[in-house]
C-alpha cells in the first residue's frame, strides 16, 4: 500500500508543479487553482497522517534524526546541500526524479513566493502545497531505508 501511495503522491506533487506554472502563464488554469490546491494539501496531510500514525515511519525518521544528529548536542551537525547522503541529490533521499522534483519546487518556494502579487496567491499555495509532497515523499523513502 505505501509503495502504491507514494507513487501517487509523486505524480501529485508532479501535478502541482505542471499546474502552478499553467496558472502563472495561462488565465484559462486559473478557474482550477483553487480545487487543485485542495486536492494537493489534502494528499500532503494524508501523507502527514500517515507517516504519524505508522510505527515503521516514526521509527525511521527517530533512527534519521540519531544518524543525522550524531553525539552532537544541539542543533547537530549541519548537512551541505551537496552531502553525498543527505543533500539535495543525495543517495537517502529518494530517486533520481524525485530528487529533480523535490528541488524545482523548494528552491521554486522562494520565487514563487516573492511574485505572488503578480502571480497571485492560489499559484503560491499550490507551490507550495507540492513542494511538502514532496519533502515528505523524500521523508518517507530515508525512513523506510533505515536499517531496523
Amino acid at each position: 500500500m505505501d509503495i502504491d501511495l507514494r507513487e501517487i503522491g509523486f505524480w501529485v506533487a508532479l501535478f502541482a508543479a505542471v499546474v502552478s506554472i499553467l496558472g502563472i502563464f495561462s488565465t484559462s488554469a486559473q478557474v482550477i487553482l483553487f480545487p487543485a490546491t485542495v486536492f494537493v494539501a489534502g494528499t500532503a496531510a494524508l501523507l502527514f497522517l500517515r507517516m504519524l500514525f505508522s510505527r515503521t515511519y516514526r521509527h525511521g525518521v527517530y533512527a534519521i534524526n540519531r544518524e543525522m544528529q550524531g553525539d552532537d548536542p544541539w542543533p547537530g551537525r549541519r548537512k551541505k546541500l551537496s552531502d553525498p547522503e543527505w543533500g539535495v541529490f543525495g543517495s537517502r533521499t529518494g530517486s533520481l526524479a524525485l530528487q529533480w522534483l523535490r528541488a524545482i519546487l523548494v528552491f521554486g518556494i522562494l520565487p514563487v513566493g516573492l511574485s505572488q502579487k503578480l502571480i497571485g496567491t492560489e499559484v503560491v499555495a499550490l507551490w507550495s502545497a507540492g513542494a511538502f509532497v514532496a519533502i515528505e515523499l523524500s521523508l518517507m523513502h530515508a525512513a523506510l531505508s533505515q536499517p531496523r
